[in-house]
This record gives structure tokens, C-alpha cells and sequence, in this order.
């Protein structure tokens, strides 16, 4: 089992990229409810027109940018993963990604500015770069791995942007083996106990909860 606390980020999505063929969980799980990512699914897909032009942070093997890029008039996105831009490339030929941390100057390339700026347990890195891609009437949608992620609100109140709507959700989840609870834990940054998972797994696995925090924003004006 690969200890993913001992590599760095980049290294671990590469491997994510070439072992499991896209920016997946690397545990198995079931879920006892909806995905708890419909929120943020369904408030893309209502907020997009052919006319916007969105900017997608973080955007691992390129499922939203296929999925929902013909939506829109343009698809631009970036990750920091080289291997994860080459799975993009292949399942949404139609969008435009750049190599890109988020956090040094802006690819020239991306060439804003952007209608709508989203990101899928991405990095929180680019509301700091709102200012400089967004569109005077942009959005910002959001969808990060806990009910609470406080360097969001405070992030977008530093650059001059109000929540629109927050959404939480939690769904029950089983990891099916204890290998599977140990690779959970440790991409969650939790320890697991042997000693837990004889106490609490049952049939299905370890139980355990899926959580969402989902959030809108819009820069305030002047």
C-alpha cells in the first residue's frame, strides 16, 4: 500500500494519473445516498450559457471540462499535474488546459478574462488570483472534501467577494477493507486504528461520512 503522506502533491496525482487513470479516490467506497457532489453539478450546468467563458482550477483528468465544457463559448482550465493534462487533452479535445500551480504569474495563454471561475476539490489557491480573471460580473463555484472549509469564505472576503449560497451535505459511506480504510485515512490526513476497525466495521466495511461543502460567490460591487 502506497503511503501518500510521503510524497508530495504533485507526485501524488501523478500516480493517481498513471495508476488509476484519472484524479479518482484511490480507495474503494460505497455510498448509502447521492453523490454528495449533485449541489455543485447542478448549479454549474444552470449557470452556464453559450455565451460564458469559464475557468476551471484544478482540473484533474478533465471529466467537468467534457462533461459540461460544449455547454459554454470557451473551456480554459490548468492543473500543476503534467500527467493529469495529458488525460484532459484526450477526453475533452474541444477545451484548453495549461500547465499551471495557480499560484505564479498567469499563463499568458489563459487569456481572460473568465465569466465563471469553478473548481472541483481544487485548489483554493486561485480565488486569490480573482482579481486578475475574472470578468466584472463573474461567478465563483466551488465544491471542496469537508462541511468546513474556512479558507474559503475568508479567502473571498479578502478579495472582495460575497457568498451568494453555501450547501453542505454529508452522505453515508463504507470503505470495504481495511486496506481501503488505512489509503482513506491517510489521503484525508486522519489516522487509522486497528483497533477501530475491529470495533466498528461491519458487513459493508468501515463506515464513515462523504462531505461537501458547496459554495457560490460574486465579486461585490463597487
Amino acid at each position: 500500500m502506497t503511503d501518500w503522506r510521503t510524497e508530495t502533491a504533485q507526485e501524488r496525482y501523478g500516480r493517481l494519473a498513471r495508476e488509476l487513470g484519472g484524479y479518482f479516490h484511490p480507495w474503494q467506497r460505497t455510498l448509502s445516498g447521492p453523490d454528495p457532489e449533485l449541489t455543485f453539478d447542478l448549479l454549474l450546468s444552470d449557470l452556464l450559457t453559450p455565451q460564458t467563458r469559464v475557468l476551471e482550477a484544478g482540473c484533474g483528468h478533465g471529466p467537468d471540462a467534457a462533461r459540461f465544457g460544449p455547454l459554454a463559448a470557451r473551456w480554459a482550465a490548468y492543473d500543476f499535474a503534467p500527467e493529469l493534462l495529458e488525460l484532459a487533452r484526450r477526453n475533452a479535445p474541444h477545451a484548453d488546459f495549461y500547465l499551471w500551480n495557480g499560484k505564479t504569474d498567469i499563463p499568458a495563454e489563459l487569456n481572460g478574462p473568465f465569466d465563471f471561475i469553478v473548481s472541483r476539490r481544487g485548489p483554493t489557491s486561485v480565488i486569490l488570483r480573482l482579481p486578475e480573471l475574472a470578468a466584472p460580473d463573474a461567478r465563483f463555484l466551488y465544491v471542496g472534501p469537508r462541511l468546513h472549509v474556512p479558507q474559503v469564505p475568508e479567502r473571498l472576503q479578502a478579495v472582495g467577494w460575497e457568498v451568494l449560497g453555501e450547501w453542505r451535505a454529508s452522505v453515508l459511506a463504507h470503505a470495504p477493507t481495511w486496506a481501503d480504510w488505512q489509503t482513506r485515512c491517510e489521503w484525508m490526513q486522519e489516522e487509522a486504528r486497528q483497533s477501530d476497525w475491529d470495533a466498528q466495521a461491519g458487513a459493508q466495511g468501515m463506515p464513515y461520512r462523504e462531505e461537501r461543502y458547496v459554495v457560490l460567490a460574486r465579486k461585490l460591487s463597487p
